[in-house]
C-alpha cells in the first residue's frame, strides 16, 4: 500500500511537463469577464484564469476603463488583441508573464501583482523588469512582520485563500490537512466544535504541551485555544514556521512551530461583498460492523458454556441453569433465559442496531457574509458567519456565530493606526463523565446488546431494561444509551474574542515605530445534569441525582513595541526589526458539584442539598526582547540572524531567562551569470538554517513546592492544615530545542513545477521528567529538565502552476510528502523506559521512539492440552486461549517477552491537492494519506474482539473466532468469559496494535460559474453553485471507530476508544460576489 500511494502521487504531479509550459501563449476558449470594467480587474480575472501575471504601471493606467462584454469565449490571445486594440495598450508575453505598456521603456518602474498568493493578498513591489526575471515573488508572514519568499531563507509552508475552498466544515483542521508539508492534523475527537490537533515536524516532548504556537493578526494565542473559535471565512493566508531560522523569533514559545494566520484585508478601491452558504448532511464513516442478534446470543452462548465447561469435568453445554447452579456454576456460567428464542432462530425478534440507533444521518450548516474595500487612506473588511452542525451522535449539537473585523487608516502620510477583533459565540453540547459515571454513548452502544430496544411500544424510552435483564447472570449492566443522551443536560457556551489594536509612525523613510495593545478573552460555562430517572453503569433507575457546573475565565492581554527598518541601495538590501514584548495571562476555574436533588425538574445547581467547591486560579508572565536583521545582496545572496530574550514566570529562580538564536543563508544560484538560460531548471535556491527555541508549555508551578489540604491530629481533635505535594526546583526552565535545516528550491520547465524540499535534524533536551530523589527529603521524586530526544526528516513539495491540459482545459495542483523519525537519547539518571497507558500498552525506551505500542507476540491458538504442556505459557492457560512468543528463550512467559510494535505516529504523511477547470466548471479534491503507523484498539481489547462476552462482538471477530468443530482456523481466541490470565495478558500484543495505514479523500468539490452573460445586468460579478464532499472513502484495513484516534499524552499515541468517528459529509452550497 506504502509504495502503490506513493507511486500514484508521484505520477500524477510528475505528468505535468508532459502538456505545456508555455500556458501564457496557449490559446483555449474561455468567458472572461462581462462588462465595462476597469483595467485592473480585467488583469486580474486574466491572472486567475489562465495563470499569468501582469506587469503594469498603476499611474498609467488607473483610469482606463474596459468594455469587456466584446471578450467573452475569447482565448487569452484574442483577449490580449482586443485590449492592445481598443485600450490602446502593448503587451509583451514571455512565459507566465505579460507586461503591459503603454509607451515601453527600457528599465521602466512597474508595479507588479503577486498571484501566486490568494486574490485578497496581494503583495504589492516596486521592482525594474529585468529580461531573467523569472519568477513573480510571493510574501510570506514571518514573526513579526512579512517578508519577500525569494528573500527568506528559512522553510516556511503557506496556505492561501484559494487553497482553503472546497471544506464544508466548521473545522480549523480540515483547511490544513495535506496541504502543508510536515504537518500533521488528526481529529481524534470529531464531537461539533472540537479543536484538532496538530504537529509540526512530530513530536518534540515527553511530558509537556506539544501544540504548536497560533499567532493570529499578531496575537500569540495561549497553547491549546479552540482554533474553531477562528472562522475559516475569514482567513486569507497561514504560513506554517517550521525550522528553528523561522520560528527562533518567537523564543520559549516556538519548538512546537508556528503558525500564522492572517485574516482578510480591504484593499484601495470599490466594496466588494461576497456571499457564501451551503447545506450538508453527515453520514457515518467508521468500519465498525457489529453482530446481529442471532448471532450474539450464538457468542454469548458459547462465551458462557466456554467458562462453565473450563471448571470441571462432570459438566455439559446442554446442562440447563438450575444444573449449573448445583455443580457450583457462577453467574457468568449461565445461559440468560432470553436468548431462547434467538438460539432457537425464532423470526421476528428484536434486532437493535445500537451504532446506527446512536450515530443518525445529520445536517451542517454554514452561512457567512464578507465586505472588503477602502480608499487610498482607509481599508476595511468585515466578515460574519453562521454555523450549525447538528452531531453525528445524538445530542451532540453545535451552533456558533463568529465575526472578523479587520479596519485600518492612515492618519497622515506616515501615521497609521487600526484594529483587528474576532469576536465569537457557540453553544454545543458534549459527551460527558463524571467520577461515578461513563457517558459515551459510543462506548455504551458496543457494550449494548441488541436484545434490547431504545424505546418502549408506547414511544417512551427503555430505561435499564439490560442492567435488570443481566443482573441474574451478572452480564453486561449499561443503561440505555439513546436515553441517557436524551434525558442528560450535557451544555456549553463559549464565549471569546480576541484582537488588536495598533499605531504605527514612519520615523524616517524605511524607518517605523509600531506599538500595540493585545487581548484575548474566553468565557466558558458547562452545565451537567443527570437525573434520577436514567441508570448509570451497574445501577439501574432510580438512581441518586447528580450535577455540576464549569465556569472557566481567561484574560490574556498583550503590549509590543516594535521598531521596523526596510532599505534598498545599489544591489543591497536590509530589513530589520527590534522590539520589547509583554504578555500576561490570567485564569480562573469554578468547579460545583451536587447531589440529591428533591425533583428532576429542577436543574438548576442551586436546587441541590450537597455541594462540593473546587476553585483554580493561576496566572503567567513572558517579557521578551527580540531582534532580527535580514540582509540581501544583488537577489543572490541572503542572510538572516535572530535574537530572542525570553523571562517567564513559568522558569524557576535560577533560570528565570533563556536566550534564543537563530541564523539562515540562502543562495540563489540561477541568479548567478554562469547559470544557463534554459527551459528545464529556470530557478534554483539553497538554503541553510540552525537555531534554537524552546517549549514552555510546562506547568505554571513546577519550579515550587504545591500544597494540599489537609487534617492534623491534635490530641483527639482534627484540625486543618496543609501538606507539602511536590518538590521545588528552582532550576527547572523551558524544554530547549536546537535545530539544522537544509533545503533546496527549483522550479522546472519555466516555473509550471516548482519543487521545494528540506532535510531537518532537530535536538531537543532538557525535557520534563519525574526524577527519583532521596526519601529523606520528604519526597519521592522531583521534576526536572534532564531528556533528550531527536527528531529527523525529509519534506518534498511539487507544485504546478495553473497551465492548459486542452483549449478550456486548465490544472494546478500539489504533491506533499514529509517523514519523521523520532529517537530517544536520555530519560531520568538510571531510567531506560518509561511504560504507560491502558493496560501498559506503550513503552517509551531510550533508543526507540516516544510511545511505542508494547505487547507479546501470539503466534496462533492453543488447540489440545497437549499443546499447552509442550510450550512456555502462562499459569491458566486454556485451550482456545492464545501461544504467546517465548521471545527471550528462558522458556517463560513474562514482561520479558513484551516487545515494540510499531508507533501511533505515522511514519510517512502525503497530500495530493488538484484544481481542475473545464469552461465554466471546476472540480478539485485533496486526497491525504498516513502510512507506517499504529492504533491500540481498546474497544477490541475489552469488547469487538476480547471474546469475553461483556459487550458485543465485531463481525470480523465472530467469523475468526477459534471453534474445535465450526471453525476449527479460526485465529481469535475461543469465547469464554473465564479471564484467564492468558487473555488478559494478551490484551497487549500484536493482536490488538492494528495497521492504521490509510488514504482518504479529505474533499471533493465541483462547481459550476454562471455565465457572465446572465450576470451582468443583475449587478453580481460572479456566481458560483458547487457541490463538495467530504471524507466520501477512506482506503484503511483498521476496523475501529475512528482512524485519527490520538491520546493527548504523548506517550500514549495511537490510542482509540470509542473516540467520535469523523463523519463523511455531502453538501451543496452556492457562492455570490458583487
Amino acid at each position: 500500500m506504502k509504495k502503490t500511494t506513493i507511486s500514484m502521487m508521484l505520477l500524477g504531479l510528475l505528468c505535468v511537463p508532459q502538456f505545456s509550459h508555455a500556458t501564457a501563449k496557449k490559446c483555449f476558449q474561455q468567458s472572461v469577464t462581462g462588462r465595462k470594467t476597469p483595467l485592473n480587474k480585467v488583469f486580474e480575472k486574466l491572472s486567475k484564469q489562465y495563470g499569468v501575471q501582469f506587469f503594469y504601471s498603476v499611474s498609467d493606467l488607473k483610469e482606463v476603463m474596459v468594455d469587456d462584454s466584446q471578450m467573452n469565449y475569447r482565448s487569452l490571445k484574442e483577449s490580449l488583441d482586443y485590449l492592445k486594440k481598443n485600450a490602446g495598450l502593448d503587451f509583451n508575453v514571455d512565459r507566465n508573464t505579460v507586461t503591459v505598456r503603454l509607451n515601453p521603456k527600457a528599465g521602466s518602474k512597474i508595479q507588479t501583482l503577486s498571484r501566486t498568493t490568494s486574490a485578497d493578498y496581494l503583495s504589492m513591489v516596486n521592482d525594474t523588469v529585468k529580461s531573467r526575471e523569472k519568477v513573480i515573488d510571493e510574501v510570506v508572514l514571518v514573526g513579526y512582520g512579512k517578508q519577500s519568499r525569494k528573500n527568506n531563507s528559512g522553510s516556511i509552508s503557506s496556505i492561501d485563500e484559494k487553497q482553503m475552498k472546497g471544506i464544508a466544515s466548521g473545522n480549523f483542521g480540515d483547511i490544513i490537512a495535506g496541504k502543508a508539508t510536515g504537518v500533521q492534523i488528526t481529529q481524534a475527537n470529531a464531537n461539533p466544535g472540537s479543536s484538532p490537533s496538530i504537529r509540526v515536524r512530530g513530536i518534540g516532548t515527553l511530558t509537556a504541551g506539544s501544540n504548536p504556537l497560533i499567532v493570529v493578526d499578531g496575537l500569540p494565542l495561549t497553547e491549546g485555544s479552540n482554533l474553531n473559535a477562528i472562522d475559516p471565512n475569514s482567513i486569507a493566508k497561514i504560513d506554517i514556521l517550521k525550522d528553528a531560522a523561522s520560528s527562533a523569533i518567537y523564543g520559549s514559545r516556538g519548538a512546537n512551530g508556528v503558525i500564522i494566520i492572517e485574516t482578510k484585508q480591504g484593499k484601495n478601491g470599490k466594496m466588494n461583498v461576497s456571499f457564501d452558504t451551503y447545506y450538508g448532511m453527515q453520514m457515518r464513516s467508521d468500519n465498525v460492523k457489529l453482530v446481529n442478534a442471532y448471532d450474539m446470543a450464538t457468542f454469548l452462548k458459547e462465551a458462557r458454556d466456554n467458562n462453565y465447561l473450563s471448571k470441571g469435568s462432570n459438566r455439559s453445554a446442554l446442562d440447563d441453569n438450575a444444573t449449573r447452579v448445583s455443580k457450583g456454576a457462577s453467574l457468568r456460567e449461565l445461559i440468560p433465559t432470553y436468548l431462547a428464542p434467538y438460539l432457537a432462530k425464532q423470526p421476528g425478534l428484536t434486532d437493535t442496531d445500537w451504532l446506527n440507533t446512536v450515530m443518525k444521518p445529520a445536517p451542517i450548516s454554514q452561512t457567512s457574509l464578507n465586505i472588503t474595500g477602502g480608499s487610498s487612506t482607509s481599508k476595511y473588511a468585515f466578515t460574519t458567519s453562521y454555523f450549525n452542525q447538528k452531531g453525528l451522535v445524538i445530542g451532540t449539537d453545535y451552533e456558533k456565530f463568529s465575526t472578523s473585523i479587520n479596519l485600518s487608516t492612515d492618519l497622515t502620510d506616515r501615521w497609521k493606526v487600526g484594529i483587528t477583533m474576532t469576536p465569537s459565540y457557540a453553544t454545543g453540547t458534549i459527551n460527558a463523565s463524571n467520577n461515578s459515571r461513563s457517558y459515551n454513548p459510543l462506548q455504551m452502544a458496543t457494550a449494548t446488546y441488541p436484545f434490547f430496544k431504545p424505546y418502549n411500544n408506547d414511544g417512551s424510552l427503555a430505561i435499564s431494561q439490560q442492567i435488570l435483564g443481566n443482573t441474574a447472570t451478572d452480564g453486561a449492566l449499561v443503561e440505555n444509551p439513546v436515553a441517557v443522551q436524551e434525558m442528560t443536560d450535557r451544555k456549553y457556551t463559549l464565549f471569546k474574542t480576541f484582537g488588536n489594536i495598533f499605531t504605527e509612525l514612519e520615523l524616517m523613510k524605511g524607518l517605523k515605530y509600531r506599538f500595540s495593545v493585545g487581548g484575548d478573552y474566553t468565557n466558558y460555562e458547562y452545565n451537567f445534569f443527570d437525573p434520577s430517572t436514567v441508570g448509570a453503569y451497574r445501577a439501574a433507575a432510580p438512581d441518586v441525582t447528580f450535577a455540576n457546573r464549569t465556569e472557566y475565565i481567561r484574560k490574556n492581554y498583550l503590549i509590543e513595541n516594535v521598531v521596523s527598518f526596510d532599505r534598498k541601495w545599489d544591489a543591497h538590501r536590509v530589513d530589520a526589526i527590534l522590539g520589547q514584548s509583554f504578555q500576561q495571562e490570567d485564569n480562573s476555574q469554578l468547579l460545583t458539584e451536587a447531589t440529591s436533588f428533591p425533583d428532576n425538574s429542577i436543574r438548576n445547581i442551586a436546587g441541590g442539598t450537597a455541594f462540593k467547591n473546587t476553585l483554580t486560579q493561576y496566572k503567567w508572565r513572558l517579557l521578551s526582547y527580540f531582534s532580527r536583521v535580514n540582509y540581501t545582496y544583488d537577489n543572490k545572496y541572503n542572510l538572516m540572524a535572530s535574537f530572542r530574550r525570553d523571562g517567564s514566570s513559568r522558569f524557576g529562580k535560577n533560570s528565570k531567562w533563556g536566550d534564543f538564536y537563530a541564523f539562515s543563508a540562502g543562495w540563489t544560484v540561477s541568479n548567478e551569470s554562469f547559470f544557463p538560460e534554459n527551459n528545464t531548471v529556470t530557478d534554483l535556491k539553497l538554503r541553510y538554517s540552525l537555531g534554537s527555541n524552546g517549549n514552555n508549555q510546562i506547568p505554571n508551578f513546577g519550579a515550587l513546592s504545591l500544597m494540599n489540604p489537609d487534617n492534623y491530629t491534635f490530641g483527639n481533635t482534627l484540625a486543618p492544615g496543609y501538606t507539602t505535594a511536590t518538590a521545588p526546583n528552582p532550576n527547572i526552565s523551558w524544554e530547549k530545542s536546537r535545530s539544522n535545516n537544509f533545503g533546496i528550491d527549483f522550479s522546472l520547465f519555466r516555473n509550471v513545477l516548482n519543487i521545494s524540499a528540506d532535510y531537518y535534524i532537530l535536538n531537543r533536551d532538557g525535557l520534563l521528567l519525574d526524577v527519583p530523589v532521596p526519601q529523606q527529603s520528604g519526597f519521592s521524586t522531583s521534576l526536572q529538565n534532564i531528556g533528550k530526544i531527536k527528531n529527523s526528516g525529509f519534506e518534498l513539495q511539487i507544485a504546478s502552476k495553473t497551465f492548459s491540459l486542452a483549449n478550456n482545459f486548465t490544472y494546478s495542483g500539489s504533491l506533499n510528502f514529509s517523514t519523521n523519525k523520532n529517537e530517544v537519547l536520555a530519560l531520568a539518571n538510571g531510567q531506560n523506559q518509561i511504560i504507560t497507558g491502558e493496560n501498559n500498552f506503550s513503552v517509551t525506551k531510550v533508543g526507540g521512539s516516544i510511545g511505542e505500542m508494547y505487547g507479546y507476540n501470539i503466534l496462533g491458538i492453543y488447540k489440545t492440552q497437549a499443546e499447552i504442556n509442550g510450550s512456555p505459557h502462562i499459569t491458566g492457560t486454556m485451550v482456545g486461549d492464545y501461544i504467546m512468543e517465548d521471545l527471550n528463550g528462558d522458556g517463560k512467559i513474562n514482561v520479558d517477552d513484551k516487545r515494540s510494535f510499531g508507533s501511533g505516529v505515522p511514519k510517512y504523511i502525503i497530500g495530493f491537492n488538484n484544481n481542475l477547470r473545464y469552461g465554466l466548471f471546476e472540480l478539485s479534491f485533496t486526497l491525504y494519506s498516513e502510512i507506517g503507523k499504529k492504533i491500540y484498539n481498546a474497544d477490541a481489547v475489552t469488547t469487538l474482539e476480547s471474546g469475553e462476552g461483556f459487550g458485543m462482538a465485531s463481525q470480523y471477530y465472530f467469523d475468526n473466532r477459534y471453534n474445535a468443530v465450526t471453525n476449527p482456523e479460526g485465529f481469535f481466541g475461543m469465547p469464554n468469559m473465564n479471564f484467564s490470565n492468558n487473555r488478559k495478558e494478551a490484551r497487549t500484543s500484536n493482536l490488538y496494535f492494528k495497521d492504521a495505514d490509510y488514504v482518504r479523500l479529505r474533499s471533493l468539490r465541483l462547481a459550476f460559474n454562471l455565465p457572465q452573460s446572465m450576470l451582468k445586468n443583475i449587478g453580481i460579478e460572479n456566481a458560483q453553485i458547487y457541490m463538495v464532499g467530504n471524507n466520501l472513502f477512506t482506503l484503511s484495513k483498521y476496523r475501529g471507530m475512528n482512524i485519527d484516534a490520538t491520546s493527548d499524552n504523548v506517550l500514549t499515541q495511537g490510542f482509540d476508544q470509542a473516540y467520535y468517528p469523523v463523519a463523511r459529509i455531502y453538501s451543496m452550497g452556492f457562492n455570490l460576489k458583487f
